[in-house]
């Protein structure tokens, strides 16, 4: 038995066109089950999900930090980003995307804490973003806007 180049390359050739066939059949299929499986949960969670009352306004609120002492563009961009993680929240529900935002001031964790517990309890969407452990942005809603204002109407603007 000899070894030639020729033999090697032809042989290896096949073996990473037969890798590269099983390697796109075994992923199509993957993507298949896991399409359905997906269209399957979104189902069911659209069933068990009570879909809000759509008529008024919708507004959300952003609860930051203020003894954290936080810079205002460090505040921005973790209120974007609370605001799209609530939003991904609701998405389901079929709020609409435009809602009114409003970035208020919470004096500490203790009432961030307070608030998200009394939210939960009436059924408004809360969605945190923490940094370093800590809580640092609470974002309420998308919801009502009379529910929103019942929450937050002791806090003042940021």
């Amino acid at each position: 038995m000899t070894f030639t180049t020729e033999k090697f390359y032809g042989g290896l050739t096949v073996g990473l066109l037969i890798g590269l066939t099983i390697n796109t059949i075994f992923n199509y299929i993957v993507k298949t089950i896991r399409t359905s499986q997906d269209e399957k949960n979104v189902g069911k969670s659209q069933q068990q999900e009570a879909k809000p009352n759509t008529n008024g306004e919708f507004k959300m609120a952003l609860l930051v930090r203020h003894d954290l002492k936080m810079g205002k563009g460090k505040v921005a961009a973790q209120c974007a980003v609370a605001s799209v993680i609530a939003y991904n929240k609701t998405k389901l529900l079929n709020l609409p995307s435009k809602c009114a935002r409003v970035v208020l001031r919470a004096p500490d964790l203790k009432t961030l804490e307070c608030i998200q517990k009394q939210c939960k309890l009436f059924g408004i969407p809360t969605a945190i973003f923490t940094e370093k452990d800590q809580m640092t942005v609470l974002a309420i809603g998308p919801a009502n806007e009379a529910s929103i204002n019942a929450q937050v109407h002791n806090l003042k603007l940021y």
